[in-house]
């Protein structure tokens, strides 16, 4: 019976440690404990050992490396080359007004917040072009 506690508080550590430490490492080590858990039911120290020690490195190189590829990737699944907008068009779908602070513009689906080249208002509906990005804001120009 104590051995069954020890397992199972080990595989619950183990888990939980994952948690902290997202490097699918430990984890198989606490399945591997929870196998030892189930052993040690009907077995001795030796078996629950060589249970722990053989579940942990079959899950190790067989199984870690699918959960690495699949949830620890290391690129955005969606990439944006962010200067592709300049020289676009896009609409004012709020005023751009310098002395409000107010301005966003939508292009390819996506809102940006904007203000005009010139300081100049633009109203909701018309469009306007593109020409740098200052930051997180669009600087445009209203096209006649």
């Amino acid at each position: 019976m104590v051995y069954l506690i020890f397992w199972i508080v080990l595989g619950i550590a183990l888990s939980a440690a994952e948690i902290f430490i997202p490097t699918f490492f430990l984890f198989w080590f606490g399945l591997g404990a929870f196998s030892a858990a189930v052993v040690s039911v009907f077995y001795g120290i030796v078996p629950q050992l060589v249970a722990f020690i053989v579940v942990s490195a079959l899950l190790l190189i067989f199984t870690r490396p699918i959960a690495v590829k699949t949830f620890l990737r290391k690129e955005s699944p969606e990439k944006i080359n962010i200067d592709s907008i300049i020289g676009e068009s896009a609409e004012v779908v709020k005023r751009i007004d310098p002395t409000a602070g107010t301005g966003m513009v939508r292009i390819n689906g996506e809102l940006w917040r904007a203000v005009t080249e010139d300081n100049s208002i633009v109203e909701i509906g018309n469009r306007v072009l593109i020409k740098k990005i200052d930051g997180t804001k669009l600087v445009v120009k209203k096209l006649q």
